[in-house]
């Protein structure tokens, strides 16, 4: 039985080749897809889940609720924290901490200096805690030692090449030597923890343990392993006892909490200063399970049509089944065989698309998916399952549809196509493209937002800057000399040095500010920023001074002078801010300061956060050291760099230079959003491409259906362009219902979605009266060929081929 079901299958399907390729390379798309979006969501939800412990390990995280209008979260604690959670609850099984204290070091091996940045500091049992793969060395020792160090694969081959580097010695410029004691494998890129070497202890001063020791000072990523995982609500309902205990009159304002290291990568948006790089989005997790599922639904809803219009050439094959004794289960099984066939036929394709298609949807995203005979069996799980939601979704209301056919009906020939199915086949056209419009809505919208991004006045001039750090302490001693060697070369405008830049990727500092003469309105303590610039800072970056001066150059008169934005003259309620004293605290010895001057606001953080309160102090303050140069170039960055390296070799031989260009990194705020726009993009067209097959087979079979109709009108008197529009009319009414009902859903998901930016986009009519013309133009685009075809054909032979 089972065997004729498919050798009808395969009759029925070859016998209708136009029909079966339609339907397998729209299924072939919507699985690939699909499949794809739902390994890259896969991937986002399962960070940091292969640790054996990761369901009862958490990391501490510090809210500070000193400033009622503004609570936030940070990812560090004290670095005693730890210890005396293990030492006050037996519930915690065990604690371990990191750090990164510093952030380039500079190693040197066998005489090669090397940059290294993505490092951190751990206790020793930190390979006990968290399950990275050791391919050398012991993972239960390899910390224990002070002055270890544990790197990772491509890491050690990058430092001696193929040779084992166990045992090797390191030197490293700011701490001596360190013994390479381990290799793990390349860490995973669902791990929010990402490193290239990670060490020891490797300070031992008294400045260090006066640090590890003290309850003030924050720095350490701490993580806690629970003996169960239940009891993380007793341990935290007696926080606010352990912390008066511990932290003194301190643990007013702060409260501590515990995150489950699962939810680190998509929950910690509004945290600060964690130890991960980057976080995932929860929103775009949703909106690409949608979209997979939005195509998955158009896929189907083309097999549907398709199947469905299609029955009219097969009703005699079922009244002569039924009359020959088939039931109607028999009928059913026949027709979801047909799904079957097809849907696995898409499934072996689709897997070929993808193998194709992740090299560059892994451009889009950052991740490395590949198709190969050790990915397979973890992809093809997930794949086989969306081809059977496919085939039960696609082939079920045919299947039923066509086996309830009446025999007597369809052995004469008799009308089937009731006002029902017909309407129930609209329906789904217009779900169809109602969900192709919202997809090009998003895509048109992402795209507008990232455009408004780059072309926005920032506040300052962000091309052709050059940005050096300054990573010695010899090189910001003779800072003003290495400045004037830079300022010579040809190609280089203009050159400043800073603390912070705009754009900043560090933590820029944060000071308290308070007007001296207690200005009526101004609060008594405002929480704001702080930079220290030099006297070329607002040249070089074209800053605008609003009122008053700009520093001079002169240090002993600028070290106590500060220039403020317009966010903090705001702020503190200013009426007259030129001659103004402010008073600066930090935590330690209250600075007196004097406002000469005021500047526009400049946006030095990315788009997404509300222009903050600034003091800009002069680059002599007592805060914060100088930290950069920044270079504005001319054209031929080639040879600037190589002429501004030489010089700055010649001042800092034992570093190499670190460098990049401000635009580039102003361009890094915004990687997901331009992923989503990618994304977003690569949906539209599918979903698009795909709805326009299923259009093209419904047109096709609906002509078919009405060659004789078309042929009596023309002998009527109509005109080709009177068929078109008979023929066409009916699909672009269905597109035009689909805008109507798209477009508020549209509105919402990108509502919410430019609400994450303070500085956005209008939602204008004009968007989605764009995405409805250019979806209306692809329908009229995919059925006009066919329709145009039928009109041209002569009377005669439509009467007589009918």
């Amino acid at each position: 039985m089972i065997r004729n079901y498919f050798k009808t299958a395969y009759r029925s399907l070859t016998r209708n080749k136009g029909f079966t390729l339609i339907n397998i390379l729209g299924l072939s798309l919507g699985i690939s897809f699909s499949a794809m979006l739902f390994i890259y969501v896969k991937s986002e939800v399962s960070y940091d889940s292969f640790h054996s412990k990761s369901d009862k390990l958490f990391r501490v995280i510090t809210t500070d609720k000193s400033n009622p209008e503004s609570t936030r979260q940070y990812g560090v604690t004290v670095p005693p924290f730890g210890p005396a959670l293990k030492s006050t609850f037996p519930e915690v099984s065990e604690f371990v901490r990191l750090h990164r204290f510093i952030g380039q070091l500079v190693l040197d091996i066998n005489g090669v200096n090397f940059n290294e940045r993505n490092w951190f500091c751990a206790d020793s049992n930190f390979f006990n805690v968290f399950d990275f793969v050791f391919i050398s060395g012991d993972k239960l020792t390899a910390l224990q030692e002070p002055h270890s160090v544990v790197l990772t694969k491509s890491t050690a081959q990058r430092y001696f090449s193929d040779n084992d580097p166990i045992g090797k010695i390191i030197e490293i410029k700011s701490f001596g030597t360190v013994k390479v004691t381990g290799v793990i494998k390349d860490l995973p890129v669902n791990s929010h923890l990402q490193f290239d070497m990670i060490f020891s202890d490797i300070l031992n001063n008294d400045g260090w343990k006066k640090y590890l020791n003290s309850w003030r000072n924050f720095g350490a990523y701490t993580y806690v392993v629970l003996n169960e995982r239940k009891s993380i609500s007793k341990i935290e309902s007696a926080m606010p006892e352990f912390t008066k205990k511990f932290q003194g009159p301190d643990s007013e304002f702060l409260e501590t909490r515990f995150q489950p290291i699962q939810d680190i990568h998509l929950y910690s948006d509004t945290i600060e200063e964690g130890a991960e790089e980057t976080h995932g989005r929860l929103s775009y997790v949703y909106i690409f399970s949608s979209m997979a599922a939005f195509l998955l639904v158009i896929a189907a809803i083309n097999y549907i049509n398709l199947t469905t219009s299609k029955a009219g050439s097969r009703a005699k094959e079922i009244g002569v089944r039924k009359v020959a004794g088939a039931y109607k289960f028999q009928l059913v099984s026949q027709f979801l065989t047909e799904t079957l066939v097809i849907t696995f036929i898409s499934l072996i394709i689709s897997i070929g698309m993808m193998d194709m298609a992740f090299p560059y949807f892994n451009t889009i995203t950052g991740k490395d998916f590949d198709i190969n005979l050790n990915t397979l069996n973890e992809h093809l799980p997930l794949s086989l399952l969306i081809t059977i939601i496919i085939a039960v979704l696609a082939g079920s209301y045919p299947a039923f549809y066509l086996a309830r056919l009446k025999p007597i009906s369809s052995l004469r020939a008799q009308p089937f196509y009731t006002k029902r199915s017909l309407d129930f086949r609209t329906a789904l056209v217009v779900v169809q493209f109602s969900l192709s419009i919202v997809l090009i809505v998003s895509t048109i919208v992402i795209g507008n937002q990232l455009s408004f991004i780059q072309t926005k006045d920032i506040g300052f001039d962000k091309e052709q800057l050059m940005i050096i750090d300054i990573n010695s302490g010899n090189v910001r001693k003779q800072f003003q000399t290495i400045k004037n060697e830079l300022a010579s070369i040809p190609g280089v405008k203009s050159v400043a040095v800073s603390s912070r830049v705009p754009g900043e990727w560090k933590n820029i500092r944060e000071v308290f500010v308070r007007s001296a003469d207690g200005s009526s309105g101004a609060p008594d303590s405002l929480e704001s920023y702080f930079m220290g610039f030099d006297e070329d800072m607002l040249r070089t970056y074209k800053l605008d001074l609003e009122a008053g001066n700009y520093f001079s150059g002169n240090t002993q008169l600028d070290s106590g002078n500060v220039v403020l934005n317009e966010a903090i003259v705001k702020s503190l309620n200013l009426k007259n801010p030129i001659g103004s004293v402010l008073t600066i605290s930090t935590g330690e010895r209250p600075w007196a300061v004097k406002v000469i001057g005021v500047v526009r606001d400049f946006n030095f953080q990315s788009l997404h956060q509300k222009i903050a309160p600034m003091i800009i102090g002069y680059q002599s303050n007592p805060l914060q050291s100088i930290d950069y140069f920044t270079l504005k170039i001319s054209n031929g960055e080639q040879a600037v760099i190589k002429a501004v390296t030489t010089v700055y070799s010649k001042f800092d031989p034992e570093s190499p230079i670190e460098y990049h260009f401000l635009d580039q990194q102003l361009n890094s705020f915004y990687v997901e959003e331009k992923k989503a726009g990618m994304i977003f993009q690569l949906g539209g067209v599918l979903s698009i491409v795909v709805a326009c097959l299923g259009l093209l087979g419904l047109a096709n079979y609906q002509i078919e259906r009405r060659t004789k109709e078309l042929g009596i009108r023309k002998v009527l008197g109509a005109s080709g362009t009177n068929l078109f529009m008979l023929v066409s009319s009916s699909f672009l009414r269905q597109v035009t219902i689909a805008f109507v009902l798209a477009c508020p859903v549209a509105y919402y998901v990108m509502n919410q979605w430019l609400n994450a930016f303070q500085y956005r986009i209008t939602l204008s009519a004009g968007i989605f009266l764009l995405a409805g013309g250019l979806v209306l133009l692809l329908a009229l685009a995919t059925v006009s060929f066919r329709s145009i075809t039928a009109a041209r054909v002569s009377p005669v032979d439509s009467l007589k081929n009918e």
